[in-house]
């Protein structure tokens, strides 16, 4: 600290010990350094912990994709096996408890359905046909009722009318199947249904399988189990796994097959640390904390005169960001009430010259000013609606969309009655938004419907939804002349009109878009199948 070369009498030795006492209290540069050394290191091993934290999250997230789409192909192709046994009980019923050439249809048949290694007619519960005779199934005259690996799931079967899975069980040649049952009722000549027997899809693992691809996961640095756990066990069954080593902390999918569940456990080979990584990851912290040091003793004072010039910068920032919110309110607020005094006053001096005035232009330039003055209000109205499209104006819940949209309908009886429009409502399934926002996109669509969905005909108008996944996708649809594909996403561009004159002010579909967008969602335009147009918007759904 510098002390001022002139001091008043006695003054000195007070200076003095006031400039030593600031020199005391301010760390030398060799002490700033390491402070900033350990903040930025401890900032630094914290920075590694979560950026390591989120890669194993994001890591877990994009195998849990995985795993739910190798489940689905597990699923699939599982019931597609299955579904053979559906086609034996057709042929049965067909012909009465018989299938000619059994033989010859069952080899057609496997040829369709890969994974089936075997095909099965037992008449009472007993296995009398099977085709391949070399497979590996049950033996002919094999009573499945008495079968310890197929009974439960056979007696399960005889009581009901879908297909039970037994096992998967191992087969005397050691290999390790499954057996699909149907179980086939036949008239039996009083009007009554009768139990036949059973139809059988034998499927062997790991063949019955291959189309789920699960050895590619290998290949991408992926171990998997496939598992059950039998009824009355308290251990998992193992069924496909790419390794007899545990899998440590997997990801798991649930899938459902016939009368069980199986579980896919699916994790990476070398376990979720990264110790690569997290060694370039350490060095280049240690690297920037020894930097950030030397940067704080060399630099202490251009550091304190760029933190000034940001505190600077973010007022600069806030005042230009309060200056455009206070514009929205005057472009949305203020100059409406000009624009309805135009019109006012543009209607009263066409009262005022009433009987007076001849001219027809004249008459036809007030109306024109009026005409523009209401449209402009609309305009500025819309914009409005469009600043605030992407803020909730309730509490984002699930929303009933039917009874929401059956409240609109009746604010619009009167509309629709005019227009002579015939409307039909199908599902609508809830979804996850507030409900004032919901009600302004059906209000939006069911209003340019009714605007521009005139044609030649009788105008139609369907409202529905149905549920995708995570979203709905809820349609409002008309029979009128429709959108051309060149212009379908011009339309929802704000102030965008594909005519110059007519209805509408050129933000409403932006309004859609915002909303839409803003809740999770987007929104679309396409051809209605019979003509006409269809306003598409989808929002998260609602559990």
């Amino acid at each position: 600290m510098n002390v001022p070369a002139i001091l008043p009498a006695g003054a000195g030795g007070a200076a003095a010990q006031m400039a030593k006492g600031w020199r005391g209290l301010l760390c030398p540069p060799n002490c700033t350094a390491a402070i900033v050394f350990v903040a930025a290191a401890t900032l630094a091993a914290g920075v590694i912990w979560r950026v390591e934290h989120a890669r194993v999250r994001d890591a877990r997230a994009a195998l849990a994709v995985l795993a739910g789409e190798r489940a689905y192909a597990l699923q699939t192709t599982l019931d597609r096996v299955l579904s053979a046994t559906y086609a034996l009980a057709a042929m049965l019923e067909q012909g009465k408890g018989r299938i000619p050439r059994f033989e010859a249809t069952a080899g057609q048949l496997l040829r369709h359905y890969p994974g089936a290694a075997a095909l099965q007619l037992a008449p009472g519960g007993v296995v009398r046909q099977t085709v391949p005779l070399a497979g590996e199934g049950q033996a002919p005259g094999q009573e499945l009722m008495n079968d310890p690996a197929c009974a439960p799931a056979a007696a399960r079967t005889r009581e009901g009318d879908r297909v039970m899975l037994a096992g998967p069980f191992r087969l005397p040649q050691g290999v390790l199947a499954a057996a699909g049952c149907l179980p086939v009722f036949l008239d039996d000549g009083h009007g009554r249904q009768a139990f036949w027997g059973l139809v059988i899809v034998l499927v062997t693992f790991p063949d019955a399988l291959a189309p789920a691809r699960l050895g590619e996961l290998g290949e991408r640095g992926f171990a998997y189990e496939l598992s059950r756990v039998p009824p009355g066990s308290a251990g998992k069954q193992v069924i496909l796994a790419s390794s007899n080593d545990e899998l440590r902390d997997p990801v798991e999918r649930m899938l459902p097959v016939a009368n069980g569940s199986w579980t896919l456990r699916i994790a990476p080979t070398q376990g979720w640390s990264d110790p690569s990584g997290m060694q370039l990851k350490v060095a280049a912290g240690l690297l920037l904390s020894i930097f950030l040091a030397w940067q704080a003793a060399q630099h202490g004072r251009s550091k304190a005169r760029a933190r000034a010039h940001e505190r600077t910068l973010e007022s600069q920032l806030a005042k230009r960001t309060a200056e455009l919110q206070r514009l929205a309110e005057v472009i949305t607020h203020h100059l409406r009430e000009p624009a309805r005094r135009i019109a006012s006053y543009a209607g009263r001096l066409r009262r005022q010259l009433a009987g007076r005035l001849d001219d027809d232009e004249v008459r036809l330039s007030l109306d024109f000013i009026a005409e523009q003055a209401l449209r402009l209000q609309d305009r500025l109205r819309d914009v409005g609606l469009y600043l605030a499209a992407d803020q909730a104006r309730g509490e984002i819940a699930a929303c009933n969309v039917e009874r929401a949209v059956t409240a609109l309908l009746a604010t619009l009886a009167d509309r629709l009655a005019e227009a002579d429009a015939r409307l039909t409502v199908g599902s609508l399934p809830p979804a996850l938004i507030d409900r004032p926002r919901l009600v302004e996109l059906f209000r939006i669509a069911l209003d340019n419907a009714l605007q521009h969905g005139r044609g030649e005909e009788s105008l139609r108008i369907t409202i529905g939804g149905e549920r995708r996944g995570e979203l709905v996708r809820y349609h409002v649809s008309d029979n009128g002349p429709g959108v051309e594909e060149i212009y379908r996403q011009r339309v929802f561009r704000l102030l965008e009109r594909l005519a110059s004159s007519g209805p509408g002010t050129g933000v409403s579909l932006a309004i859609v878009q915002r909303i839409a967008e803003s809740a999770g969602g987007h929104a679309w335009l396409a051809e209605t199948p019979a003509g006409g147009c269809s306003l598409y918007f989808e929002l998260p759904a609602a559990a």
